[in-house]
């Protein structure tokens, strides 16, 4: 019987060679490169991965913080429902009343009681008010200061006058006058 071919081979190259042609295998190869990498000497195609748009929430639209302290001192005047007023007065805030000797420095909760003064919720309050009437106020020789550029004024039709002097976020100072009319002097 004729011998095969392996039967000449030690234990050791029996062991070795797999490993010899796994090598001889490579080195007949090109050279190898990273997944997804060219090779060195070809150029890199360009690719583009779109951004991955991450979910944004929803925000809520900026508000000017005057027009939130126009909104808010109105509806609550208007409705005559001032008790959550307090939270947007100084501490203190300078209160006015016009024609008398009132005029102190208040907590919050003391300006909010002594609003009852104008009647809040009595009449129908107007809120925007021509240029040329709160010039009129400004007008005043006791109480110009009262209306700044920024003053919120309401005038209810049963005849109170209330003006608001805003500062930043807050109002600073609140002028009552039972009568427009008190504002001309």
């Amino acid at each position: 019987m004729p011998r095969s071919p392996h039967h000449h081979r030690s234990p050791l190259l029996a062991s070795v060679l797999p490993a010899i042609a796994v090598l001889i295998a490579l080195s007949a190869c090109a050279p190898v490169s990273p997944v997804g990498t060219p090779p060195p000497d070809e150029p890199s195609p360009t690719t583009s991965v779109a951004p991955v748009d991450e979910p944004v929430e929803p925000t809520e639209p900026e508000v000017d913080p005057a027009v939130a302290l126009h909104s808010t001192l109105s509806a609550a005047i208007s409705s005559g429902d001032t008790d959550a007023l307090d939270a947007v007065f100084a501490d203190p805030v300078h209160v006015v009343i016009a024609s008398s000797e009132a005029n102190s420095l208040l907590n919050p909760v003391d300006a909010v009681v002594a609003l009852d003064y104008i009647q809040p919720g009595v009449g129908t309050w107007e809120w925007q008010l021509p240029e040329s009437t709160i010039a009129g106020y400004r007008a005043s020789e006791y109480y110009a200061e009262f209306f700044p550029a920024d003053v919120i004024v309401g005038r209810s039709s049963a005849g109170p006058v209330v003006a608001f002097t805003p500062d930043g976020g807050t109002v600073a100072a609140i002028l009552m006058a039972i009568d427009e009319q008190l504002l001309f002097f």
